[in-house]
Formats: structure tokens, sequence, C-alpha cells
């Protein structure tokens, strides 16, 4: 995949989405530290190696050869230089805002990619769920909760799946929009739904 080019008139704009499917590129996805380099550089756009170490608490020389794996697989891009004291630092950025990933159950390698991703963002998610728990701000109940970690069964009928489908698009839709601020906080948000066949006799 060739990262997009950058724009004399606007050299730092960040595409809104773009879809994966290609089996290379994906496999770059299937390590969880490449995932929350990925998601630091989602959450902050335009940063530094530095800025990226210390968004995901882990050390510069321990993500550089994950943010190597990204630049190849044009994940990440190289987005100039900017000064920082008294030296100057390559910037970075996603190559998009949100990714997705086109799902095939019929290709092995489409189907063991998911699979493998899915353990890795599992990973991923428990590192920011400690994190966060031993955090001084983590609150778990009420109107303020910025801490949760649980899982649900339901039972549901073709017309129930649509409503629950549509509320989770909605929280995709709104996490899409946020920006940061002064007054906000990041929050972390999983969710993995899995459907069984019926098991009622």
């Amino acid at each position: 995949m060739k990262p997009p080019q950058d724009s004399p008139s606007n050299p730092a704009q960040t595409p809104k989405a773009i879809s994966l499917e290609d089996a290379k590129t994906l496999s770059v996805l299937t390590n969880p530290v490449r995932w929350e380099i990925l998601g630091a550089l989602m959450a902050l756009d335009e940063c530094s190696a530095a800025d990226i170490a210390r968004f995901t608490a882990r050390s510069r020389t321990s993500i550089y050869p994950h943010l190597q794996k990204l630049i190849e697989a044009g994940l990440v891009l190289e987005a100039g230089t900017q000064l920082m004291g008294k030296r100057y630092e390559q910037q970075y950025r996603p190559c998009a805002t949100t990714i997705h990933t086109k799902f095939n159950q019929d290709d092995p390698e489409n189907l063991d990619f998911h699979i493998t991703f899915a353990k890795a963002l599992a990973r991923f998610m428990a590192r920011k769920y400690e994190h966060a728990a031993n955090a001084p701000s983590a609150d778990p109940r009420g109107d303020t909760r910025n801490l949760h970690c649980g899982s649900h069964t339901a039972w549901v009928n073709k017309e129930q799946l649509a409503t629950l489908n549509a509320m989770i698009n909605e929280i995709w839709k709104f996490c899409d929009s946020t920006k940061p601020a002064e007054d906000t906080q990041l929050l972390h948000i999983s969710l993995f739904q899995t459907g069984e066949p019926n098991q009622t006799n």
C-alpha cells in the first residue's frame, strides 16, 4: 500500500479512513506494540517518537523497530522534522484517522489475521486497563466512570441485533468526531462481539 502523497497546499492532511485487505499489510497489525503505536498516532496525529514513547509508557528504543515496520507498510508516514530544544526530531503521522480491515471468512490468510489481530488487541487493551486502573483518576462507577471491564451475553432476534449494531455504530461515530482539548481525557474503548448458532432446543 503506497502512503498518500503530501500536497504543497496541505502537507499534513490525514485521510479520514482507509480499508485494508492486503495480507502482508494486515500481518503488520498482528503485533500489539505496533497497534499501540498506531493508536497513539491516531490520538496525537502528528508527533515525534518521544511523544509516542510517553503516550504508550514504552522506551523510545523499544518502539523504533515497530515504528519502522509500520512505515514500511505505509501505515505510518514521516511528516518532516520539528525543532525540539536544540535539535530537530522526525515527526510522524498515521496514514488515516481510522483503519478498517476487510473480513473474508473464505480466505484462510484473512481469517487467520482477524483471529490473531483480536488476540493482539486483547493484550493491548489489557495493558491499557492495567495502567488506567493504577491511575489516581480511575473511576469505575457512576456518570464519571472512565474504567470498565466486563463481558455480557444476550439473546437477540434479527431486529434486536440490528438495533444493537446501530448503537455500536453510533459509539464509533462519536469516537471519530472527538478532538483533544484542555478539558478532555482520553478513553480507550474496545469491543469484541461474537455470534454463535442458536443453542436452544
